[in-house]
């Protein structure tokens, strides 16, 4: 274990590490100077200001009247964030497990991370031989993917235009999206009948349902997805369609 310790502490970047320690110094201070954190980091004061100058700069904390800091915006906002994906996972985590298990394929909760690619936070594996298993975590661009699809027909026209504006279109089987009036056509398509497709343009001999999940607006902010092999999948279209429906309005029940 020690070893190992060691190893990890290389690839630790002794800069940005004293700057979370000095945001985990707000667990037990509501507000601080730049001596306080200066002292319990153990670091310099001309250093600590820095950090304090940097963070302020982000967001991360804000600056008092008094000349001292406590915690800022962007730190409750991404707070709120992971809450609401930790929330969005506990609601269909469960439902998407009963899926699989019905179904014998993968399912899986996507969001749209940065605006260009969709990250998989969740997922829930079939029984099946044959399956899709994306680890959670993973990232693929948007258009790429029946979730990634489902989730920008439901945005702005701002939204798409940026998206456009910053990907390229690198085709991975014949039957993936080959420009942007392909897949405008195809968000027009989604928007009209509620659901995506991923028809093997990932991978050939995979197929993949996905429906988005809207906000009060009818924004959406995440997608839920099945995906299996292409005969199997085409066999049972409109059961899981149906299915991914039946998930979307058990949690808008719970939410409300």
């Amino acid at each position: 274990m020690k070893e190992e310790t060691a190893v990890d502490k290389r690839y630790i970047l002794s800069s940005v590490d004293h700057a979370l320690s000095i945001l985990n110094l707000f667990f037990d201070y509501e507000e601080l100077s730049v001596s306080d954190a200066a002292k319990l980091v153990g670091i310099s004061r001309s250093t600590a200001f820095r950090f304090m100058v940097t963070l302020e700069n982000r967001g991360f904390v804000s600056k008092t009247d008094y000349s001292r800091y406590r915690l800022g915006l962007n730190l409750f906002s991404l707070g709120m964030l992971a809450y609401n994906r930790m929330e969005l996972i506990s609601l269909l985590h469960p439902r998407l497990t009963i899926l699989a298990e019905e179904s014998g394929e993968t399912c899986h909760l996507s969001i749209l991370e940065d605006g260009v690619h969709v990250t998989f936070i969740d997922q829930a594996l079939g029984s099946s031989h044959l399956k899709m298993d994306t680890t959670p975590g993973y990232r693929q661009v948007a258009h790429c993917t029946a979730t990634g699809k489902a989730i920008l027909a439901f945005q702005s026209v701002q939204v798409i235009n940026q998206y456009l504006r910053k990907i390229s279109f690198e085709p991975a089987t014949p039957n993936s999206i080959q420009d942007a009036q392909q897949l405008l056509k195809i968000l027009d398509e989604v928007k009209q009948t509620g659901y995506a497709s991923d028809n093997e343009e990932a991978e050939l001999g995979l197929t993949c349902y996905a429906r988005p999940l809207l906000d009060a607006t009818g924004r959406s902010y995440a997608a839920i997805s099945i995906s299996g092999p292409t005969t199997r999948m085409e066999r049972r279209k409109e059961h899981y369609l149906a299915r991914l429906m039946d998930i979307i309005q058990e949690i808008s029940t719970v939410e409300r």
